[in-house]
């Protein structure tokens, strides 16, 4: 049985990637949703919580993301209007102001993931917090290789097409 949830997902994985990969076909908050759902889907199987630990888990780590997100979109915002700022030559003193409101948010995220693992510290055990900082580094690590992967392969095959 094991055998056959990692099989499935890896060709999960496999189709989330490509399907990330071939770009803006796809809605990218689907896309990120997608991709959080197998991050939890995996974590719940390396974790392997009891279903009260499940239960006071995920609602916390559901809080954390999106708190996350709303960070990242604050971030994505600010970084658009800073390179706007910096193409149009923008005065040292708003191009500061932005520099400075990016950075709060990146501390903003830093104290977002501290309170996380704070919650966590008193749900899982220490071998299931071990577990969750390794799986979140070997998640995220792998993902990225295989989005890196099958970009390189499309670019490949538009190489060999236009070549022809």
């Amino acid at each position: 049985m094991r055998k056959y949830l990692i099989t499935a997902g890896a060709i999960f994985l496999a189709n989330l990637a490509l399907a990330w990969a071939q770009g803006p076909d796809d809605m990218p908050e689907r896309r990120r949703e997608r991709m959080q759902d197998l991050a939890i889907w995996k974590m719940l199987e390396v974790l392997d919580l009891s279903d009260e630990q499940t239960g006071l888990f995920l609602p916390a780590f559901r809080q954390m993301q999106k708190q996350e997100a709303r960070l990242q979109e604050k971030r994505r915002r600010l970084i658009d209007e800073l390179e706007q700022a910096l193409s149009q030559g923008g005065e040292p003193k708003r191009i500061n102001n932005l520099i400075q409101q990016v950075r709060g948010l990146e501390r903003q995220g830093e104290e977002i993931k501290e309170g996380f693992f704070k919650q966590a510290e008193d749900i899982l055990t220490i071998q299931q917090l071990g577990k969750l900082i390794l799986f979140q580094d070997r998640f995220e690590r792998h993902l990225r290789e295989m989005i890196r992967q099958t970009r390189e392969e499309r670019m490949r095959e538009l190489q060999e097409r236009e070549g022809r």
